[in-house]
Formats: C-alpha cells, sequence, structure tokens
C-alpha cells in the first residue's frame, strides 16, 4: 500500500482498539499509530517515511532488502514483550501500544499488496494474502475502503455495545417484559 492508505489503516485500526478498551482515545494515540503504519517502509527510501530518514533506511535497505525482517509479526511483538518487560502492562494501553496497533496495521496490509516476510525468522519465504493487489491501484483503494467498513463495523459494534451496557438496555427490557 500508498503511505497515505497505511496511515488511514493504522489510524482506523487505533480507534478501533480504542473502541475495545485496549487504547486510550486521544490524539497522542492517534498520532503515534499513524507513525507506526508507516515504521515498517524504513528500510526503503522510496516511502514517505524513509526519504525523510534516508540515514536510517538507505542502510536497513542494503543490509535486509524491502518487506522483509521489517515487516515480521516478530518485530511488534518482540517490542510489546519489552515494553511489558521493562515498563509493565500499562505501557501498552498508551501511545507505545497505538505504535504498535498501527506497525501491525501495515503488516496485515502489506499482505494484501504484493506480501511481505510476516513469519520472519521462523520462513524467509513472502507471505500474501487474497485478494492481492498491485501497489498504488484502484484494487488497493477498493481494498482500503473494504478493510475501512470492516473496522468501522467493528467499532460501531462494541460503541454500541458499551453504550447499551450503560442501564439503558436493561431499563428498555424491564419496560418490554
Amino acid at each position: 500500500m500508498i503511505g497515505r492508505s497505511h496511515i488511514v489503516l493504522g489510524v482506523a485500526s487505533a480507534i478501533t482498539a480504542s473502541s475495545m478498551g485496549y487504547l486510550p482515545l486521544s490524539l497522542m494515540s492517534l498520532c503515534a499509530a499513524g507513525l507506526g503504519s508507516l515504521a515498517p517502509d524504513l528500510d526503503t527510501e522510496r516511502s514517505l517515511l524513509g526519504c525523510r530518514m534516508i540515514w536510517i533506511s538507505r542502510p536497513l535497505s542494503r543490509l535486509c532488502g524491502h518487506r522483509t525482517i521489517t515487516h515480521s509479526f516478530f518485530v511488534p511483538l518482540l517490542a510489546a514483550w519489552a515494553l511489558l518487560h521493562f515498563e509493565g502492562a500499562p505501557s501498552l494501553y498508551s501511545a507505545w501500544g497505538a505504535f504498535l496497533v498501527g506497525y501491525l496495521s501495515h503488516i496485515v496490509a502489506d499482505l494484501m499488496t504484493g506480501g511481505c516476510w510476516a513469519l520472519y525468522p521462523l520462513s524467509k519465504h513472502r507471505v500474501s494474502l487474497w485478494p492481492y493487489a498491485k501497489t498504488g491501484s484502484f484494487r488497493e483503494y477498493l481494498l482500503l475502503v473494504c478493510c475501512l467498513g470492516l473496522l468501522s463495523c467493528v467499532t460501531y459494534h462494541y460503541l454500541s455495545r458499551n453504550l447499551l451496557h450503560d442501564g439503558h438496555r436493561v431499563q428498555r427490557h424491564a419496560f418490554i417484559a
């Protein structure tokens, strides 16, 4: 996916995680999710973030190539473990957690646009999911809209469930019964 699509998907994923109670809904969390959604592409200087941080992206690109190690689920899992180990569980309910949600959304999105080394170090083979969409194509935008629709449905479900558990649902059922 292109950078703008990753940002939109990362922020939408953070909003969904907030509706589920996993993240605080704050400007800091949304910005962290947006930044996290761009971070895996630091392995190429042609990316939205990589072209602004060439001193990182160029050596990283030479070292491992694009969509390899930085696109592995191992990276955010290792980061989450480090946060839990050194900072404790509350650190995941913060901007750091939102950053990881954005990072994960990037990997999942790239699985549908060409694939990546998602299972590294267990496997050095590209994993890709159906439906395949070429980066920057109309199919990518269609895929983005579908993902946003799915995230919106999940968010709506959790928000409406939380609102109904505030006593409104109980009163309506008591009145009907």
